[in-house]
């Protein structure tokens, strides 16, 4: 007569984490907080850099929708580095930037008043002496106006 007999592997993962030691949780986030401090300037000289890009985009193009798509692609590269370097705000202006972007091409909008607009808060944005409030107005701005452009 044969029997069955079930086996159950031992999960390495699962003994891992039941097994004592390694780092806290609170030390864990700790080192993570430095290594972003350690980010922070290279973060804001990349933001910096791709505004520059972004900007030099807008004034080359022949016709502005020509710039629409490479200036897409610009902001959702700087989108997550607002918040590395200091400048979290910046994050907001590039969404609703690309939010902009994306009703213009939809609707084949000639007007591009609200992208100047939208790269003139981004400077803004990346001042690090800006407060808070002006800030949450700026933000407030371009959503209206990305808004304007959607109806």
């Amino acid at each position: 007569m044969s029997s069955v007999r079930f086996v159950f592997p031992k999960m390495r993962l699962q003994e891992l984490i039941r097994a004592p030691g390694g780092i806290t949780v609170a030390e864990a986030l700790q080192r993570a907080k430095g290594n972003l401090e350690m980010l922070k300037p290279q973060s804001r000289e990349e933001l910096l850099a791709l505004l520059e890009e972004a900007e030099s985009a807008v004034a080359g193009a022949v016709q502005p929708a020509d710039a629409l798509e490479g200036l897409y692609a610009i902001a959702v590269r700087g989108i997550g580095a607002g918040a590395v370097c200091g400048a979290p705000d910046v994050d907001g202006a590039l969404s609703s930037l690309c939010d902009l972007i994306d009703h213009l091409q939809q609707t084949s909008h000639a007007d591009h008043s609200g992208i100047a607009v939208h790269l003139r808060a981004w400077r803004l944005l990346m001042d690090p002496e800006l407060p808070r409030p002006s800030a949450t107005a700026i933000l407030e701005g371009l959503r209206k106006v990305t808004s304007h452009f959607a109806a």
